[in-house]
């Protein structure tokens, strides 16, 4: 797998696993959860469907939304991306 196969398949994976963790953790829909961590909708869809990378000042306010700092939120993230993905790979 190539550099950037490697990198837009975890930047997918990171989202999916984004996704999952407001909807099965934080218990929110992707508006609610948008407007109570002042991150547009349209910027939040694009991280969860991996079509954009989240820089430092969007995790921040998205690991607010579930109460942790930004480097629990990559904690939770990266437990459920596959072990075959690895920001370390990248």
């Amino acid at each position: 797998m190539g550099d950037i196969d490697k990198e837009q398949t975890y930047i997918k994976e990171f989202g999916k696993s984004l996704k999952s963790l407001r909807i099965n953790v934080a218990q929110k829909s992707l508006r609610i959860f948008a407007y109570e961590t002042d991150v547009p909708c349209a910027t939040l869809s694009r991280i969860e469907n991996g079509q954009r990378i989240a820089n430092l000042v969007v995790l921040k306010k998205i690991a607010s939304g579930f109460d942790w700092n930004v480097s629990e939120l990559i904690s939770r993230i990266e437990r459920d991306i596959p072990d075959n993905v690895s920001f370390f790979d990248l």
